[in-house]
């Protein structure tokens, strides 16, 4: 048991912005993500490629589910926020219920849910041109926007070593 307890590395520390202290959460490495996050991650890679976005639209996403959710599909968060993106319903995202599917939620994300009217990843005039933080943000509207970006070399390497997973609808 301690042998699996060391293999999971977390540096928890608080991190201020302004007036606002949080709890920063990194994992060093792919290797240390648990089976929920991996099959998370497996989930938002599905769900891009079934919707033909490219390596690019993935990293974003999986970026913003690290940051937001370090990849747990959490039932309350900050506010009203919930699910693996911490969505809030009280912004336009849809009942509780729903953005705790993470099939829903990472639709909406994306921007390939029909079933709401906040605008998702595709919604977003110019997200190609923005940088992956950019775009994160311009879906999330977080209180922290500079926060996606410390996850993009976290994102990449998971979606390298996630090669096998098959588009999703």
């Amino acid at each position: 048991m301690a042998l699996a307890l060391a293999a999971v590395i977390i540096i928890n520390a608080p991190v201020s912005f302004g007036s606002t202290t949080i709890r920063q959460m990194q994992m060093a490495s792919v290797n240390q993500l648990s089976e929920q996050q991996i099959d998370n991650a497996r989930l938002i890679i599905g769900i891009g490629r079934g919707g033909d976005f490219n390596d690019r639209a993935i990293t974003i996403a999986l970026m913003t589910a690290l940051q937001e959710s370090s990849l747990r599909n959490l039932e309350s968060g900050d506010r009203d926020s919930v699910g693996l993106f911490q969505q809030r319903p009280s912004q336009g995202w849809g009942e509780p219920e729903r953005l705790n599917d993470p099939v829903y939620a990472t639709k909406s994300f994306y921007g390939i849910n029909p079933d709401i009217e906040n605008p998702g990843l595709t919604q977003i005039d110019d997200w190609h041109a923005m940088s992956p933080t950019e775009a994160a943000q311009a879906v999330q509207r977080s209180a922290l926007p500079d926060a996606y970006g410390q996850w993009k070399s976290l994102a990449v390497d998971l979606l390298g070593t996630q090669d096998d997973v098959e588009a999703l609808s």
